[in-house]
């Protein structure tokens, strides 16, 4: 039990990124002399020549020049032969070198190899001109006095070296630093990839999951997904499929139990009609003996709370038949208003008896609605019964027409106690609930606004 945290720590999303950066972190002061190291590597690989071959083959100009007096120096009294001999060893240390030598008289001696710029006879302007052409110039040259100085008189000898050979001969060999950056690339883009791919793959379950969440199946529930790793999502992946899961059951319990109750009511409605009947039958029976007038009265309340139950089980009956969607209905083009008329006359009697006093303004235009005269007359029908049972406290019933946006609404309006009163009291629910699914059904709507001054009921087409 105590290495539970443990591993869902080691599942976690952000254990996983936080390895990654220290991944990067940690590595970084290995990789780099790594990099450098893989670099040299590979300019090794390119370019195999040796290391020494990559030196100043003649060593520094201070190295030439130095060497160049020392061997002048130390010719000092030495014949024209011995001279000749020493600039023959010396053109072997410097191959690319021109070695050349002037004696006392101006009159140039051995040239390895001849050239023709060199005078053959110096003169004071020669050697001035000499000097000066060749002071930072290309070649490099070097001039001693051979015998050490001028003093020696056994005249000068001259070193020239193109200043190509004094520098690091690199050719054939690219700079390191091409590829130890090519290596850091690598690198960076090594670690941009693994966030890449890490975010991406939070973005696609993400993505995945929100599918889920707003595309509903064939029922009208979200889907089920497929889970992935144990992380973070993963759980939430685990919690969403159990949360579908249990609607699911919900929806289905809800179904059965919807089922029985509507075979309930059917088979309720079906079964006390009968015995309301024979009841209703013996009461009429009943009122054709002499009966006292507490009987009479007694045997008129009995009637009456029969009739009620009748009218109830006629409400249960309809529901029934609408919720299941096998009320008949057919939807014709009328006059609303004539309908209204008809059903507010054969209330009158009703409302009069109730001592209500009803206020019909209905205007002399028709209103056409598509509706089903038997539903609506239904509709009405309830909406009073409601008035005289709920509202007749108020003594009003009024019915009129109001404009309401494009269109004109049929109002139904009492001055009783109000919605919240009636409901409080334990008014019947049943009758208002078919008024909405006749309304439903025929593509109607109904607002209500109840205060305590009174309720208005307000019917008017659905806007499309």
């Amino acid at each position: 039990m105590k290495l539970r945290p443990v591993r869902k720590f080691r599942k976690s999303l952000l254990t996983r990124y936080v390895l990654i950066l220290m991944i990067a972190f940690v590595f970084i002061p290995v990789l780099i002399p790594v990099s450098l190291f893989a670099s040299w590597a590979v300019n090794l690989l390119m370019n195999p020549e040796p290391l020494w071959q990559n030196k100043r083959p003649y060593g520094t100009g201070l190295d030439i020049e130095t060497t160049w007096h020392q061997a002048a120096a130390g010719l000092k009294g030495a014949s024209p032969e011995a001279i000749d001999e020493k600039v023959k060893e010396l053109k072997k240390r410097y191959p690319d070198a021109a070695l050349y030598w002037v004696d006392t008289a101006g009159q140039t001696r051995l040239q390895l190899p001849e050239q023709e710029m060199v005078p053959k006879h110096w003169s004071l302007e020669d050697t001035i001109a000499f000097m000066k052409q060749r002071v930072d110039a290309d070649p490099f040259t070097v001039v001693a006095f051979i015998g050490g100085d001028e003093r020696a008189k056994q005249g000068f000898m001259v070193l020239e070296l193109p200043r190509k050979f004094m520098v690091i001969q690199n050719e054939g060999r690219q700079s390191d630093s091409r590829f130890y950056g090519v290596f850091l690339a690598i690198l960076l883009g090594a670690f941009v990839l693994l966030s890449y791919l890490f975010f991406s793959d939070i973005r696609k379950r993400l993505l995945r999951l929100e599918s889920g969440m707003t595309r509903p199946g064939p029922d009208g529930l979200p889907s089920l997904i497929q889970e992935g790793r144990p992380d973070e999502i993963g759980r939430l992946e685990l919690a969403f499929n159990h949360m579908v899961s249990e609607l699911k059951d919900s929806r289905q319990r809800e179904s059965e139990e919807e089922e029985l109750r509507k075979s309930l009511i059917s088979h309720l409605s079906h079964d006390l009609r009968t015995p309301l009947t024979v009841l209703a039958s013996h009461l009429y029976s009943l009122r054709q003996e002499s009966l006292s007038d507490q009987g009479r009265q007694s045997l008129t309340l009995m009637e009456t709370k029969i009739s009620d139950l009748s009218g109830l089980m006629d409400h249960l009956l309809s529901y029934n038949l609408l919720s299941t969607g096998r009320y008949a209905m057919s939807l014709e083009r009328l006059d609303v208003l004539r309908l209204v008329r008809e059903s507010a006359a054969a209330w009158y009697p009703v409302w009069e008896k109730a001592g209500i006093t009803a206020e019909v303004e209905l205007p002399e235009q028709p209103l056409y609605w598509n509706i089903d005269a038997q539903g609506f007359r239904r509709v009405l029908d309830n909406l009073f019964q409601n008035l005289v049972r709920h509202a007749g406290s108020g003594r009003y019933a009024g019915i009129t027409v109001e404009p309401r946006g494009n269109t004109a609404a049929l109002v139904i309006s009492d001055r009783g106690p109000g919605i919240q009163a009636v409901s409080a009291a334990g008014g019947a629910g049943l009758g208002l609930q078919i008024v909405d699914l006749l309304l439903r059904e025929m593509g109607l709507n109904r607002d209500t606004v109840s205060t305590d001054a009174g309720t208005k009921v307000c019917i008017y087409p659905s806007i499309n």
